[in-house]
């Protein structure tokens, strides 16, 4: 954990930013305090392997060939192949939803053939090579259809298979808790973070305040901020650490 305050370039001190994610590699948390943010990292959700999905996924590919597609729409995701030892000898083409995907499936010695020039599953499905193609999609169980309904429009056989699912904590971190009257913002990265966050604060009879600015990485999260009453003060233009510090010095500068 960081420093609650951290004074700018000027001398400013700026509110703290809660980051409800895990800090391993985050790239937004380090580009939020290099720009003088202090920023608490602590994840909200854990994490949880869906029964045989595992098995589903190794024997699709044992099947594949060249021409087939696996399609990576998260760091969680490339984990659990990467540790099940599916990602040792792709059969297919990959594609990643985003950077940061991509990134990952890189280290984990992958090639990725396809990263969309928008970092979505909407910009995936724009950018899609191969019409008719065989795709696996392994995804969270919590993903929306966007990928899946799209590509099978393009004439893609696709198979998705739920791969894991999000779930929340059983109470609110004790570090969220204590500091949670003195945070600036707090950048919300996916519907089910949101959803999460919002469960464990009423558990902990604890309320948004108005200077409290909620940040929605994307369109889909801000909705989901709006349903919960939580309306994001700034959407993320984009899913990259650049743009999520805009965000967040647009309302906290």
């Amino acid at each position: 954990m960081s420093s609650m305050v951290t004074p700018d370039a000027n001398g400013v001190v700026r509110p703290p930013v809660l980051l409800p994610r895990d800090s391993s590699g985050d790239a937004i948390g380090a580009a939020l305090k290099h720009a003088g943010f202090g920023v608490i990292h602590q994840p909200v959700t854990r994490t949880v392997p869906e029964p045989g999905a595992i098995g589903r996924v190794a024997s699709w590919l044992g099947g594949a060939t060249a021409e087939d597609w696996l399609v990576v729409t998260s760091k969680k995701a490339v984990s659990l192949l990467a540790a099940a030892g599916l990602l040792t000898d792709p059969r297919v083409r990959v594609a990643a939803v985003g950077r940061a995907t991509g990134r990952a499936l890189v280290a984990a010695g992958v090639e990725v053939s396809l990263i969309p020039n928008t970092q979505s599953g909407a910009g995936l499905v724009a950018d899609w090579p191969a019409p008719g193609a065989r795709v696996l999609l392994p995804v969270s169980a919590l993903a929306a259809p966007t990928v899946a309904e799209g590509l099978a429009a393009l004439g893609c056989g696709v198979t998705r298979i739920d791969l894991y699912t999000t779930e929340p904590l059983d109470e609110l971190p004790t570090v969220i808790a204590q500091a949670w009257p003195a945070f600036g913002a707090v950048v919300v990265t996916s519907s089910s973070v949101a959803r999460a966050l919002d469960a464990l604060l009423r558990a902990s009879g604890l309320e948004w305040k108005t200077r409290q600015h909620p940040i929605a990485m994307g369109a889909p999260t801000a909705r989901t901020l709006e349903q919960l009453g939580h309306p994001a003060s700034a959407v993320a233009s984009a899913p990259t650490p650049e743009a999520i510090l805009t965000a967040v010095e647009s309302v906290l500068s």
